[in-house]
């Protein structure tokens, strides 16, 4: 099969899984963090604070094990979750700040996710035209 010199492969899987995947894991470590520094400073009992931080943890890894098996209920989960997150912060302030930024991240996410999804279809839709016009069969010697 002919194959155009002047382009490069399109890398495999989708870039909205990645990029979704990555901030879900990362609010893992969020949710960690805030609940280490309620600990610290003593926002709430030892029970309520380790609970509520399990829990939230337990949300955004199960929202990464959804969003693979199923992508529009993970990202669904996944938005739900940030919200919470930033709800949440009514306890500790600076915890908002952290919350709203990693909303935008996710929302970025989303959108160039898409994106690039979409970029990705259409190269390999013009790649594979490229390859059944210029389809000179076998090299011969």
């Amino acid at each position: 099969m002919a194959r155009n010199p002047l382009t490069a492969p399109v890398p495999k899987g989708s870039a909205l899984l990645q990029f979704t995947m990555v901030m879900l894991i990362l609010e893992i470590f969020v949710v960690l963090f805030a609940g280490v520094t309620a600990f610290g400073l003593r926002l709430a009992s030892a029970a309520t604070v380790w609970t509520l931080t399990g829990i939230g943890m337990v949300v955004f890894l199960l929202a990464a094990i959804v969003l693979r098996r199923s992508p529009r209920v993970g990202l669904i989960l996944g938005s739900i979750a940030q919200v919470i997150v930033i709800i949440l912060g009514v306890w500790m302030p600076a915890a908002v700040v952290v919350g709203a930024s990693f909303l935008a991240l996710w929302v970025a996410s989303i959108y160039w996710g898409i994106k690039l999804d979409r970029e990705r279809d259409q190269r390999r839709a013009e790649q594979a035209a490229w390859e059944a016009a210029h389809d000179d069969g076998p090299i011969s010697h």
